[in-house]
């Protein structure tokens, strides 16, 4: 352990050691993998984390990084050295007329957001989820309920500061070290750390008016998303799957649970305070099986709305559960059958303290290299979000994995912040034609592997090897 003294010495921030803060730092959301680091890093300033990252190369020790420890695979997790980048937390500048921020990347989605609403300033895409990192989510993608139209959050990081494998700082934009920007914009982390980004901002009406919609047919409402998403009649769209139980049923010579699945969508758009609803324009065509509700809130509010739900969960007890999420971009031709094909096999009971989420998009919205998905004109993200309890994962993961692969099958690519169970053959098998590139980057940007891989650390079978 002395080299964690070491450490100490070349780092302004923190550095712990104490047992407490080692178990604290030894899970993430996914509550699936454990991994106990030697060294937690709470770093003060971009310097600390160039000094980390050459500290780990010197002594040729593995180094993770981690923002609000959102991963479900274990991908912000060292058995060597933890680098919390949470203390980057600072706005450096919003211009208001040139609608964009340049702030830290330790900062979350929710302290960014306050300090922007007040002007009437937001990101194009905003996570469900606000108290994860911007660093955490641009190093995934970063989607929300407007992706469908703005693509991912990454889209709209114009520039970056980045700390390099090789422990050098680099400013990178599509015009300056495209390579690299390109590399640690949904690159997991595995490229270097992003530690400065400017962003892109849009400006929003103050008030937004949500319809709340009930399906009773997946075909029906995937017709009508791409009505909505050709003629652009909504800002936001959000739908789900939703069951209905209807007791018991043999499958497999076991009875087993299932359910009537129904499918809600809320619609939002965007208005003035003193504007009219348009809720009949909006609505014209559609083939709704139900109009449940309808409200109008402060985009804020709208921003926000998890919350409630978020607090439920902590109350039932399913915030600390496992949560190995399954989430995939399919194809919209064999969308509704791969959907109906693993809602068959879902008992109703899955979807307590979790839940089962369909988001509608446009491939041609992301231009972002490393977010794999289908190239058709529209997809369909699906998301099976459960909460298990740790003694039930020996009979989730493998269901979960097969989930996982159905929608491989079906022509859908992976959404590589969740749970991940790839062998060796499926990594290049995901990333297709930019396979042998991304190896390049790997070897150009991190070539002495500083930077943890949860493939790596899983099975020694990631796209990189053991070293």
């Amino acid at each position: 352990m002395g080299w964690t003294r070491e450490l100490e010495t070349s780092i302004r921030g923190r550095v712990l050691t104490d047992s407490q803060s080692l178990e604290a730092a030894s899970w993430d959301f996914g509550h699936v993998v454990h991994r106990t680091p030697k060294a937690v890093v709470q770093v003060e300033s971009a310097e600390d984390v160039r000094k980390a990252v050459l500290f780990a190369g010197q002594r040729k020790l593995r180094l993770a990084l981690r923002g609000a420890g959102h991963s479900q695979s274990g991908q912000s997790l060292s058995d060597e050295i933890m680098v919390d980048l949470r203390g980057l937390n600072r706005v450096l500048k919003i211009d208001p007329k040139g609608a964009t921020v340049t702030c830290q990347t330790g900062i979350t989605w929710r302290e960014l957001l306050a300090e922007l609403l007040p002007l009437g300033l937001s990101p194009p895409v905003v996570t469900n989820n606000l108290d994860v990192t911007v660093g955490g989510t641009l190093s995934t993608a970063g989607l929300g309920v407007s992706s469908w139209r703005y693509g991912t959050q990454a889209d709209h990081c114009l520039e970056c500061e980045v700390v390099t494998g090789r422990g050098e700082f680099v400013r990178c934009s599509a015009e300056t070290e495209p390579g690299l920007f390109d590399a640690v914009r949904a690159g997991l982390g595995q490229f270097g750390v992003i530690t400065e980004v400017l962003l892109r901002l849009r400006r929003h009406e103050p008030l937004v008016r949500t319809l709340y919609l009930l399906y009773d047919s997946l075909s029906v409402l995937l017709d009508d998303l791409v009505t909505l998403m050709g003629e652009e009649r909504f800002d936001y769209l959000e739908a789900w799957c939703a069951p209905l139980p209807q007791g018991f049923r043999t499958i497999d010579g076991q009875p087993r649970s299932f359910a009537q699945w129904f499918f809600p969508l809320q619609a939002t758009y965007e208005k003035d305070e003193v504007g009219a609803a348009a809720d009949t324009e909006k609505l014209r065509g559609l083939r709704y099986y139900k109009q449940v509700h309808a409200e109008d809130r402060q985009v804020g509010m709208f921003f926000s709305r998890l919350d409630p739900l978020f607090a439920l969960w902590k109350r039932g007890g399913f915030w600390e559960h496992a949560h190995p999420w399954i989430e995939s971009v399919l194809p919209w031709a064999s969308a509704a059958a791969c959907v109906g094909q693993v809602l068959e096999r879902v008992p109703p009971q899955a979807v307590v303290g979790g839940h089962i989420l369909l988001w509608p998009g446009k491939s041609a919205a992301s231009s972002l290299p490393l977010f794999v998905r289908p190239m058709s004109e529209y997809v369909l993200g699906f998301g099976v979000l459960p909460a298990v309890p740790r003694d039930g994962l020996d009979e989730a993961l493998p269901l979960l994995d097969q989930v996982s692969l159905v929608t491989t099958l079906a022509g859908g690519k992976r959404y590589l912040s969740g749970w991940v169970r790839f062998d060796a053959a499926q990594w290049p098998a995901h990333y297709g034609e930019i396979w042998n590139n991304l190896l390049k980057m790997k070897a150009k940007y991190d070539p002495d592997r500083i930077f943890s891989s949860f493939w790596v650390d899983q099975d020694s079978h990631g796209p990189f090897g053991s070293r």
